[in-house]
């Protein structure tokens, strides 16, 4: 069973406001993620976000860091995920890249390789890391990555097992893996 984890605890500073509650053709950018996890193939979802927008998630099951790793990025919001909801695996997609849909996660759990740490995407030119399935036992690994000061998600997949997968063959149209960072973006 994979549980999927959507990102939205993010400040959103060049974007202006947060972003998990933009609107991108008619639906919210975490409410696009959520449903691209559920519909995708996992068997819950969990939203992580920042203690001021918890309400704002509806019904969703929703998590903040924990405390000793909170505002850590990324990184802080995966393992928290990891450590509060245990599970096999996790889907991750930050809430920004709402393009995404069920179809590229259906693909990309099919494709994810069993005996690598994480699996993520790539495009010829750009890692997009944070669009991956990671092992569910990676939680204490990325709590000592953490516990040093490492942050960062690439550093961290250079540090365990990680197998890239093409974009092209979750969608040939590239341009659903794009990060919206500006509301001019959309």
């Amino acid at each position: 069973m994979t549980t999927g984890i959507v990102l939205a605890g993010g400040q959103s500073r060049r974007y202006g406001s947060p972003k998990a509650f933009a609107d991108y053709e008619g639906r919210l950018f975490w409410e696009r993620a959520h449903e691209a996890l559920l519909e995708g193939g996992c068997s819950e979802v969990i939203v992580s976000a920042r203690q001021e927008h918890v309400e704002r998630f509806g019904g969703a099951d929703v998590i903040t860091d924990l405390p000793e790793i909170a505002g850590a990025g990324p990184l802080a919001g995966i393992c928290s995920a990891m450590k509060l909801r245990p599970a096999d695996g996790f889907a991750v997609i930050p809430c920004d890249m709402p393009g995404i849909g069920p179809m590229e996660v259906r693909k990309l759990l099919t494709l994810s390789d069993p005996d690598a740490d994480v699996t993520a995407v790539r495009t010829k030119d750009h890692p997009i890391p944070l669009f991956s399935v990671w092992n569910g036992t990676l939680a204490e690994r990325i709590g000592e990555a953490l516990a040093r000061g490492e942050h960062g998600v690439m550093p961290f997949l250079a540090s365990v097992e990680t197998e890239w997968i093409d974009a092209r063959e979750l969608n040939p149209d590239l341009s659903v893996f794009r990060n919206v960072n500006t509301p001019n973006e959309q």
